[in-house]
């Protein structure tokens, strides 16, 4: 488990992954349900009917309105975690390292409040695939799954997800990426959210993407296609590009938001355990 340092992971056990609907689950976990069940918070009434269990009629509301209602309790339901990150060629290096580590610390997190967590590296096809595992014992098998996906390769996250297996049950996706889709961002969220899940995005930066430290004549070469640029770096040049970068980012977050798809914009300058234990808090993406 060297993706993350053990004092953190012992912090992580408070924390859940805050969910912004109820969906139903497989199998009985800590999240709450739609389906209504036994467990020991009360939900509603309904009348009795011949059959129902006499454990749960409500004999103070008998005794004010003489007829017989039944409790009902919300049941607990776990959920797939579907951990999707993108592999493709511009992720490599620290970007996809700190999407390790920013999803190893939130697997950890569902693995201990009894969900199922799927890992899946994604380019222009599904390049690595890991199933369902839950429990915290099963940290070390979901840590190993992360440290093998590696960047290589074109973005077709659509093209990657018709080979993802559906999961049953009710799931959360945790995409990470750096949203450098030749095709835009919205086709690809939409193709995620066809699958039904709720969705919060991690996009990534690193540092000087936003900020390059670069100077003089140079000849750019894209990760993923091969495509060069000549360009002279200065620093007009440099200042425009900071604000063309700024401003996508808060499109892609407008899309995201107009989508109903949490988001978070993240620099990997930023320690994770400040991240998670600072910034998602706050943002509620755990509590």
């Amino acid at each position: 488990m060297s993706l993350l340092d053990p004092g953190f992971l012992k912090r992580l056990s408070a924390l859940r992954l805050r969910t912004r609907r109820r969906a139903s689950g497989v199998r009985v976990g800590e999240r709450k349900s739609i389906r209504r069940g036994q467990s020991q918070e009360f939900a509603d009434h309904r009348p009795y009917v011949s059959g129902d269990d006499l454990r749960f009629l409500d004999w103070h509301l008998f005794a004010r309105l003489d007829t017989l209602w039944v409790k009902l309790f919300e049941e607990e339901s776990d959920r797939t975690i579907q951990v999707l990150m993108d592999c493709s060629g511009s992720m490599s290096g620290e970007k996809l390292n700190y999407a390790r580590q920013i999803a190893a610390a939130l697997s950890y997190v569902g693995l201990g409040r009894s969900d199922r967590v799927v890992v899946a590296g994604m380019s222009d096809f599904l390049a690595h695939y890991s199933p369902p595992r839950r429990g915290r014992g099963a940290a070390k098998g979901v840590f190993d799954s992360l440290q093998r996906v590696s960047a290589s390769g074109q973005t077709d996250i659509p093209r990657a997800l018709s080979a993802f297996p559906r999961q049953r049950g009710a799931g959360i996706g945790l995409l990470f990426t750096d949203f450098l889709f030749e095709a835009g961002v919205e086709p690809t969220l939409k193709s995620l959210l066809g699958r039904g899940m709720e969705l919060q995005v991690f996009h990534i930066f690193a540092p000087e993407e936003i900020h390059p430290t670069l100077a003089g004549d140079l000849t750019l070469i894209d990760q993923e296609t091969g495509e060069e640029l000549t360009m002279t770096a200065n620093a007009d040049t440099l200042k425009r590009y900071t604000d063309t970068v700024i401003q996508w980012a808060e499109e892609v977050e407008s899309t995201c938001r107009r989508l109903g798809v949490g988001y978070s914009r993240v620099v990997t300058s930023m320690p994770v355990e400040d991240l998670v234990l600072g910034d998602l808090r706050r943002q509620g993406v755990v509590q």
